[in-house]
């Protein structure tokens, strides 16, 4: 996160953002995550201790991934068990962001975690002229419109993410003139 120029330990120092680690114990890392994520029983001890470390009101919780959890419970426990934290977070006011690859889990799975969430932010690498680009898609935001679309994005050093918006002309009124496309 740092390449980003993001410090996520200053908002966790202030008890703004906890990470629930689930990935980094299956690629043999010890320190800082989730002893054992495959276990939904020790998950949940770890987010309610970190949500009470961060004082159980208007906590963040990112929670990177869901993908161990669904690849020893089974389906509808999975589920349950996402519902179950989701509720947890939400109670005491709080916002959960939740990882998912799509590839991960069976199509029909994925769609039924879709369709408990606020949100999906799906992101995508695609090749073009033998350069991959990445692209991100906002399919779904809670009490919000949106059209789904791509918009490519890029990753600079010490800047963050810059989203690439195409740049098209807009209809405007202008006086006496009617109605004119671009400038």
């Amino acid at each position: 996160m740092s390449q980003f120029g993001w410090d996520p330990r200053k908002y966790q120092l202030l008890n703004k953002l906890g990470i629930i680690d689930c990935y980094s114990a299956t690629a043999g890392v010890t320190e800082g995550v989730v002893p054992q994520p495959f276990d939904l029983t020790n998950v949940s001890i770890h987010l309610t201790s970190v949500m009470e470390k961060m004082g159980n009101h208007q906590v963040t919780i990112i929670l990177d991934s869901l993908m161990p959890i669904f690849s020893e419970a089974e389906p509808k426990h999975a589920v349950s068990f996402i519902q179950s934290i989701a509720a947890k977070v939400k109670k005491v006011g709080g916002k959960m962001i939740a990882t998912l690859s799509t590839g991960s889990v069976q199509p029909e799975l994925f769609h039924k975690v879709e369709s408990l969430v606020d949100g999906v932010v799906e992101l995508r690498m695609v090749e073009e002229h033998q350069v991959l680009r990445r692209y991100l898609l906002v399919r779904k935001m809670d009490r919000r419109q949106i059209i789904p679309r791509l918009v490519r994005f890029d990753i600079l050093s010490g800047i963050g993410i810059q989203l690439q918006l195409p740049r098209f002309g807009f209809l405007r009124k202008r006086q006496n003139m009617g109605t004119m496309i671009g400038t």
